[in-house]
């Protein structure tokens, strides 16, 4: 059920009793069973989680519903996007790696992408190659063209790969120069790939870092700083996460950091790029502009 769906059994069960849906049929061992329509449903509810919808909000819905609610989200996250600050991807090469993603060719996928790295390293290879791939790769999940578990493949093998490049470079002694940084994400913000990237810029610069995976509370981040004499904290919003919490959450840490500590985020969240969002904070549209504003930040220490 949860390879069809991406939705977990205990889930489902929970639904059962607060929403009436889904409502399965047993065989004749007691087992649910789910008809064609209820996959279908729960297919699109799926998708509406995912772009940051709540289940309240979708699960008592009828299909019709949900597919009209849809549209109107795929309508908004594109309606007055600027256009992406990278590179696009060669055709050929993106159909290629869609193509072995279709087929579940996990070692081909990662063969391709250790090519990518001996070639061209690791900077350009995120910018050029593993940025516009994962877009083409969600835009492949939106048009139902890859399954769930396929664009978690996705992400597991571009995930795997970089963490192997980042264990390389520490062994070259890349991790030793200030500033240090620590990455998170905050709760409910679960895409980590963003964060990931990140690191592996900053793994570059030779910078101190403390990753400390997705889903940090507000207040553990910050004692994380304090104990952990952080220069600078860096955060990643994928485009889902609810704009009001994204802005009290950085509201919150800048009032809380101490004025010395840098806050960092990056991300493809709107509100990002909005006026709305508080002084003392730096917002990156790429990764790779870490590298700038790391050089900022030693050539003010330097100074000071």
């Amino acid at each position: 059920m949860e390879r069809e769906t991406g939705l977990g059994k205990d889930t489902l069960r929970v639904w059962e009793r607060r929403y009436g849906f889904p409502n399965p049929s047993r065989d004749a061992h007691g087992e649910r069973r789910y008809d064609e329509a209820q996959l279908q449903r729960l297919r699109l509810i799926k998708r509406l989680l995912d772009a940051g919808q709540r289940p309240h909000q979708v699960v008592p819905l009828p299909e019709a519903e949900l597919q009209a609610r849809l549209q109107e989200r795929l309508q908004a996250q594109h309606a007055g996007q600027p256009p992406s600050p990278h590179p696009a991807l060669e055709p050929v090469l993106c159909q290629q790696w869609l193509s072995a993603l279709q087929a579940n060719q996990t070692e081909t996928l990662r063969l391709r992408l250790h090519e990518q790295l001996l070639r061209h390293g690791l900077g350009q290879t995120i910018e050029d190659f593993i940025v516009p791939l994962s877009v083409a790769v969600g835009q492949a999940w939106l048009d139902e063209r890859i399954s769930v578990f396929q664009e978690h493949l996705h992400s597991e093998i571009v995930q795997s790969v970089l963490r192997q490049a980042l264990v390389q470079l520490d062994q070259q002694g890349h991790s030793g120069t200030p500033p240090r940084v620590l990455l998170t994400t905050l709760p409910n913000e679960h895409h980590a790939l963003g964060l990931l990237m990140a690191e592996c810029f900053l793994a570059l610069q030779h910078c101190q870092r403390f990753a400390l995976g997705p889903t940090t509370p507000v207040l553990e981040v910050l004692a994380a700083a304090q104990q952990l004499q952080i220069d600078a904290v860096a955060l990643s919003f994928s485009s889902p996460h609810p704009p009001n919490e994204v802005l009290t959450a950085l509201r919150q840490l800048r009032a809380q950091l101490p004025s010395t500590v840098a806050l960092w985020v990056g991300g493809n969240a709107p509100v990002l790029r909005s006026p709305r969002l508080p002084a003392g904070v730096t917002a990156l549209r790429r990764a790779c502009e870490l590298e700038a504003v790391v050089a900022q930040w030693r050539a003010e220490h330097s100074a000071a």
